[in-house]
C-alpha cells in the first residue's frame, strides 16, 4: 500500500486517513489527469494528487486536482511553472479544470 493511500497532511504533521478519505482520494486518482482529458482526449494517463488552494487556505482544506507528473511537477506543470503561467500556458484556470472533475465525479 502506497503512502498516498494511508496517510494525509494535516498542517505539518501526517496522520492516518480514514476509509471514507482513502475511498475519495482514490476516487479522484482514478480519473486521471484532467488537464491530459480536457487538453488532449487522453482518460487513462496516470495521476498525482495536486492539492489546489486559494487565498492561503490550508492544505488539508483544499481542493483537489489530479495531474500527471509533467503537468503536476514537470517543467510545463502548475508546480514548474507556478500556478499564473500554467494557466497562461494551457489556457484554462484551475478552477476550470476542478469544475470538469467535479462534474466527472458528479458532484
Amino acid at each position: 500500500m502506497s503512502l498516498l493511500n494511508s496517510f494525509i497532511k494535516i498542517g505539518t504533521y501526517w496522520q492516518m486517513a480514514t476509509k471514507n478519505e482513502k475511498n475519495a482520494l482514490n476516487k479522484i486518482a482514478r480519473l486521471g489527469c484532467i488537464l491530459c482529458r480536457t487538453a488532449f482526449g487522453v482518460q487513462d494517463s496516470p495521476a498525482e494528487l495536486h492539492h489546489y488552494r486559494r487565498f492561503g487556505q490550508p492544505r488539508s482544506a483544499s481542493d483537489i486536482l489530479p495531474l500527471c507528473p509533467e503537468h503536476h511537477r514537470g517543467n510545463s506543470g502548475v508546480h514548474g511553472l507556478g500556478r499564473k503561467g500554467f494557466e497562461a500556458k494551457w489556457k484554462v484556470t484551475q478552477d476550470t479544470l476542478l469544475e470538469k472533475v467535479h462534474e466527472l465525479l458528479k458532484l
